[in-house]
């Protein structure tokens, strides 16, 4: 079989360790890797479109296939493998004055967020709805990044009505708005983190295990893990070669068991317990977090298309078998 070089380009993921190391290989392809924050990665994407394999915002890779200009430019399709999981919103920062001790205060309150229509800022808008009963409409939104550095320039300027949404005209604005008071809380993005550190009179919302518990929760109530990044290919790509996308998904996954084998074994390193510990969060998030395939994701990516389409993010439910590579649509 001839091998096919890609470019590739993911953020720090230990479960791509095992392809990095050789230790999984993937018949036919050679990955020539990139590494970088996501933010960037994502923008490059959108502006350069210049890797063939990539990590992606699930919410925005579902905006870009919906609009007619960008679909044509940017053919991109699916694998179902998802790399990260939408939890970093919980990196979530309030005033000390704005009266904020719980997620369940967020109702009447102003909130930053890096952009609106990001994958983790709406599943943060999903958990909030399904567990404390807060709507989108309750909320004053503050879209921190602004015009140049947002993910989506025409994103979002059809909201659905009572939906309150302001958008930062320079750098910086996010952090001044806190500053000032005219934000109760935000939570940080690996661009803006640093920034929020010299804002005074912050502090964190949650303590050491409270954001496990709110995601906990939300996986009792529905059975979805909120998912972030899903795996991309150009579209010509496996049109050249249709059996392409399958050894991705398999090699993808094999590597990422390999990768948990090598947690539980070094685990022990550190922890006491080890096989304790493991056990506990299976006991929440059963025991395969980061589960790969069509099948086990479809209700997950419904939950998202459905958010985002009542929002206003998306014109129409999309049909979610055709964002996948045809041959792993049975996975």
């Amino acid at each position: 079989m001839e091998t096919v070089r890609l470019m590739g380009a993911f953020s720090p993921n230990p479960r791509l360790e095992p392809l990095l190391d050789g230790t999984v290989r993937i018949p036919g392809v050679d990955i020539q890797w990139q590494f970088g924050k996501p933010p960037d990665l994502h923008q490059r994407h959108l502006t350069e479109n210049s890797f063939d394999l990539f990590e992606f915002s699930l919410s925005n890779f579902m905006i870009t296939r919906s609009q007619p200009a960008q679909l044509k430019r940017l053919r991109w399709m699916a694998i179902p493998i998802f790399l990260t999981k939408a939890i970093n919103w919980l990196d979530f920062t309030v005033r000390e004055d704005s009266g904020i001790t719980s997620l369940a205060d967020l109702a009447g309150k102003r909130v930053g967020i890096p952009d609106y229509h990001m994958t983790a800022a709406i599943w943060m808008r999903i958990v909030l709805k399904e567990l404390y009963g807060i709507r989108p409409q309750d909320i004053e939104w503050f879209n921190g990044r602004p015009p140049g550095v947002s993910h989506g320039r025409d994103v979002g300027k059809a909201l659905s009505p009572g939906i309150t949404l302001l958008r930062a005209k320079q750098p910086g604005e996010l952090e001044e708005r806190l500053s000032r008071g005219e934000i109760d809380a935000t939570y940080a993005d690996s661009v803006t983190r640093a920034a929020l550190m010299r804002v005074q009179s912050l502090r964190p919302l949650f303590g050491p295990g409270e954001g496990a518990e709110v995601i906990g929760a939300y996986r009792r109530k529905t059975g979805i893990i909120p998912v972030n990044h899903v795996l991309l290919v150009q579209q010509q790509l496996v049109e050249q070669d249709a059996a392409m996308a399958m050894r991705l998904y398999t090699a993808f996954e094999t590597s990422k068991q390999k990768a948990y084998e090598r947690a539980l074994r070094f685990a022990a390193g550190y922890l006491l317990f080890a096989e304790d510990a493991f056990a506990r969060q299976a006991a929440v998030f059963g025991d395969d977090p980061f589960p790969s395939g069509l099948a086990a994701n479809r209700s997950m990516i419904e939950t998202l298309a459905r958010e985002s389409f009542e929002e206003g993010l998306l014109g129409s439910m999309p049909d979610i078998d055709a964002l996948f590579c045809e041959t792993v649509r049975s996975t």
